[in-house]
């Protein structure tokens, strides 16, 4: 489930240049919350899922808030590190074709980063990346690169880039508001 860091000095350059942040998914930090704070609980959430579950978890065969959790967290750094691109070179153990993924965040209500999954996704038959790594990638990489996010606004990768600074706090506050679904994690 986990993936190299390959393409983070790419992504560091698209910060500098195109930069991150702006979406309507953007939650204002309270005056006694820190950029760290806001993080710890996503954070803690996921650790505990994997805690219960392993490092190998199947999103399919765990409860659906734990999959918004699980998935998000782990396309976030992908998709931060190599935009889609990234995402499409590998695989989410019981997700072939991201739908769980793209449906976590609509079960966040990451809006902003919806759309960026709704437009990369039309590229593929049915709207589903196929489960071939090869087929997606070819499918693809015959339309972006991620040199386009550097020269096009509306490229999947540029949409996701500026939504990035909410889906996290989406998520905290997710985790917020469904205590229940996470209550008989381990600690």
């Amino acid at each position: 489930m986990l993936y190299h860091v390959r393409y983070l000095p790419i992504a560091c350059m698209l910060f500098t240049f195109a930069g991150c942040g702006g979406g309507d998914d953007q939650t204002a930090l309270t005056p006694d919350e820190t950029t760290m704070g806001k993080n710890d609980l996503w954070d803690a959430t996921y650790d505990r899922i994997l805690k219960q579950h392993g490092d190998d978890v199947q999103l399919n065969q765990i409860p659906k808030p734990q999959q918004a959790v699980l998935a998000v967290v782990n396309s976030h750094g992908i998709l931060g590190n190599g935009g889609f691109q990234y995402l499409f070179e590998g695989d989410f153990p019981g997700d072939p074709g991201f739908v769980l993924t793209r449906q976590a965040y609509a079960t966040i209500g990451a809006n902003d980063a919806i759309a960026a999954f709704d437009k990369a996704f039309t590229l593929f038959p049915n709207s589903t990346p196929p489960a071939d790594i090869d087929e997606r990638l070819r499918i693809w990489q015959s339309n972006y690169d991620l040199r386009d996010s550097l020269a096009d606004d509306s490229s999947p990768d540029s949409m996701y880039f500026s939504a990035m600074d909410g889906v996290l706090s989406r998520l905290n506050e997710y985790i917020r508001e469904n205590p229940d679904a996470f209550a008989d994690l381990p600690n």
